[in-house]
């Protein structure tokens, strides 16, 4: 819901985006419990590309760190993303929210990276005008029945969970 370009709008935030390192399960960085930014940047990576809202927000993330990366492949789709990794030679930067859908690929392992001072807020960005649309209302109140947040973390402790 930052973003420099969304001008006139009304936010409903929904949750902080926390971020994971997607990594080979024999990669170098995989037996750790957590990961810094400067670390993540000397490994092979697979990130969307610069004009995605995404990669602006991890090139920030690296440059705060005093770093920068230079990916070995871009895409321009998290599916294309989870494809490449999948095949276990590069690592990537996801969010949590993405292990609802795409899980942890065979052979892969999510290790949370350090901790950032202001993760980024996700939600609902509507348009700031009256009337509001009637499926925009609708939307908004059922938003508050769903956790999104609390979903989003169960799914993210089962994957970091120790194997049995």
């Amino acid at each position: 819901m930052d973003d420099e370009e969304l001008g006139a709008v009304r936010t409903y935030p929904l949750y902080e985006e926390r971020y994971l390192l997607l990594t080979p399960r024999d990669g170098e960085l995989a037996g750790r419990e957590r990961v810094r930014w400067a670390e993540v940047a000397t490994v092979p990576l697979c990130l969307l590309g610069q004009q995605m809202r995404n990669r602006r927000i991890l090139d920030g993330f690296f440059a705060d760190a005093g770093t920068s990366v230079v990916p070995a492949i871009e895409t321009d789709t998290v599916s294309g993303l989870y494809a490449h990794v999948a095949s276990r030679r590069w690592s990537s930067v996801i969010s949590h929210a993405w292990l609802h859908m795409f899980g942890v690929p065979p052979g892969m392992r999510v290790v949370p990276l350090e901790n950032l001072a202001q993760p980024p807020q996700i939600g609902l960005v509507m348009a700031d005008r009256d009337p509001e649309p009637i499926l925009a209302r609708a939307l908004l109140e059922v938003t508050p029945q769903v956790d999104v947040r609390g979903v989003l973390e169960r799914v993210l402790a089962g994957f970091l969970a120790p194997a049995p």
